[in-house]
């Protein structure tokens, strides 16, 4: 009985270790937008509509793509689980073709976004604002696609500390120089909100030429990735695809979610917007912890199962799963005492500050769902298992969640809508859908594992 506490103990401490610096990376990108929005807030209303504009065309498009070449995590993990370092960097060179092509087709979109705000009717002032951020922008997505192929070699090879101390330095270098391209300096008199897209494109370049450091100075240099070009393999290139498009499109299905209903709460006045935003708000920074933990589940499960641990695997997606139910759990705690002090920091209108206490109780719950969801899906990525997934979040998501959402928000028939909390029930019971199918999909494949081709 010791001895197996100790092994699971381990393991946990195995995982904290993988993951802890995911977290602060996780936490100091967010706070690169959160610059974005301070800085061109300070600078005008317009400049700030013209970020958020560009902001809800440019993230989605973004999470996609990273969640695409999230497949290179796996792939180099069970790679390296099984001994074979050496053939890590073929799969990092050929993702970076991968990369290319994607960037080539998100460059476009970002550099002719104009013509789809005008047919939307968007705020003529807004526009001009929203399309060179989106432009400038569109000159950093190389890097970015760069960078991603990078840390995701660097990670599926156990290396997470890269990761925190790049983002970080990218953190600290982005503040100081947001604020040169919207305000200017000396003869240099700023963009406006334009500037953010410019700052954040040449952070983007940064944080590449971090990745080829951290490659260089570690023991990813053994991969290989930097020895040559070579022609396209479309055996290896099918196999990331095939992976990393359900993987960006389970992404994808969730953010769209939590957006569209943003987008529909919009219909319910500006206090149900201010309300729901700060729940969301708060429920964001929750989530950081579970995210990270994924993220190192997958790494930690990938291995394992290259090196045919089947056993340890189990062992990794139990303990992560628990810490993620744990951490839940303490994050709901913290939400019921605190809330209304937690609430008192965004707003000092009474009703919109009434309403978001109540939305924070409904997300005390939402974070036990959110947790474990995450969590699953991350051990079931260390599988290479992504199409079903997929099919599970959109379900449990579009099918289930939405539609619910939408009839207890505005009602139907004989039933009068409850407006905003009715949309945050649907959130929590597609999050419940979510976490409970996605945990007996981690159940078979762990039973079934061995019977699956991974590496």
């Amino acid at each position: 009985m010791k001895r197996t506490v100790f092994i699971y103990l381990r393991e946990a401490k195995f995982l904290s270790v993988l993951a802890a610096p995911l977290m602060v990376a996780q936490v100091s990108q967010m706070g690169m937008s959160v610059i974005d929005v301070v800085m061109a807030g300070r600078y005008g209303a317009v400049d700030l509509a013209g970020v958020g504009l560009g902001a809800s065309v440019y993230w989605p498009t973004m999470l996609l793509l990273t969640g695409t070449l999230l497949a290179v995590t796996p792939t180099i993990a069970q790679l390296y689980g099984a001994g074979r370092v050496s053939e890590t960097g073929a799969v990092a060179r050929q993702a970076m073709m991968l990369g290319l092509v994607l960037g080539t087709i998100v460059f476009w979109v970002l550099q002719n976004m104009e013509p789809v705000y005008r047919f939307l009717e968007v705020d003529p002032e807004a526009i001009p604002i929203s399309v060179g951020f989106l432009r400038a922008q569109s000159y950093g997505i190389y890097g970015m696609l760069g960078y991603l192929v990078l840390r995701n070699l660097t990670e599926g090879l156990g290396l997470t500390v890269p990761t925190m101390v790049i983002v970080l330095c990218a953190f600290a270098f982005k503040i100081p120089l947001t604020y040169f391209f919207v305000f200017g300096v000396g003869d240099f008199e700023g963009l406006g909100g334009v500037g953010c897209g410019w700052s954040t494109a040449v952070t983007m370049w940064m944080q590449l030429l971090g990745a080829i450091v951290a490659v260089k100075v570690t023991r990813a240099s053994r991969s290989g990735v930097f020895r040559g070009i070579e022609w396209p393999n479309f055996t290896v290139l099918s196999r990331l695809v095939r992976l990393g498009l359900p993987m960006g499109g389970t992404i994808f299905i969730e953010v769209s979610f939590f957006s569209c209903i943003t987008l529909f709460i919009g219909r319910l006045g500006v206090e149900a917007i201010a309300a729901h935003q700060i729940a969301m708000s708060v429920g964001s920074i929750g989530f950081m912890i579970p995210l990270a933990l994924s993220l190192a589940t997958t790494i930690r499960v990938g291995a394992s199962v290259g090196a045919s641990n089947f056993r340890v695997a189990r062992r990794t997606v139990a303990v992560s799963i628990g810490i993620s139910l744990l951490v839940g759990v303490c994050i709901a705690i913290v939400l019921l005492v605190g809330r209304d002090s937690i609430v008192s920091l965004y707003s000092e209108d009474l009703g919109v500050l009434e309403l978001a206490s109540f939305l924070l109780l409904m997300c005390a719950v939402f974070q036990l769902f959110d947790a474990s969801q995450v969590t699953a899906i991350g051990s079931l990525r260390g599988f290479k298992d992504a199409m079903v997934p997929l099919c599970l979040v959109t379900l449990s998501y579009w099918l289930i969640g939405m539609p619910l959402g939408a009839f207890l928000a505005y009602g139907a028939f004989t039933f009068v809508g409850v407006g905003v909390v009715g949309f945050w029930w649907g959130l929590v019971v597609g999050l419940a859908c979510a976490s409970i199918l996605l945990i007996f999909r981690v159940r078979w494949i762990t039973k079934h594992a061995p019977l699956r081709q991974q590496v």
